[in-house]
């Protein structure tokens, strides 16, 4: 349980220092988190404020947020000179999905950090809606 608190907050971390370059005002908060999804044909970058479950994340570029309500996300840590990689992997989902739910794909390959620590890497799915509705 340490080790997956540990690696939570690293990558947590390392997301927080690479949001800095994003040009959307919810990056310049404390422990602001960064990912890169695909929903559809479309890839967006969301900015997650907060640690909660199902914490809303504000659509970069629009007024627009992303409000989840299923994820199944793998975090991966490697650390810097070789070593075992650390795995966590989380998975929630409410009870119920909207109709207008889309899932999104965090693919590593946009999702991928590198610190003098190690290397972090998000990968996974979330579901949820988009507000405003349209």
């Amino acid at each position: 349980m340490i080790r997956r608190l540990t690696l939570i907050v690293a990558l947590l971390g390392v997301l927080a220092a690479s949001a800095q370059t994003a040009a959307a005002d919810p990056t310049n908060a404390k422990n602001a988190t960064l990912a890169t999804g695909v929903c559809g044909s479309a890839e967006i970058s969301v900015v997650v404020n907060g640690n909660g479950v199902f914490t809303p994340g504000h659509v970069v570029g629009s007024t627009a947020m992303l409000i989840p309500t299923a994820f199944d996300l793998t975090f991966t840590f490697t650390p810097a000179g070789g070593g075992d990689p650390e795995v966590d992997t989380e998975t929630s989902a409410k009870s119920h999905t909207p109709t207008n739910a889309v899932t999104c794909e965090l693919p590593a390959e946009l999702n991928t950090f590198t610190s003098p620590d190690g290397t972090f890497t998000l990968s996974g799915t979330v579901t949820g809606f988009f507000t405003p509705n349209s």
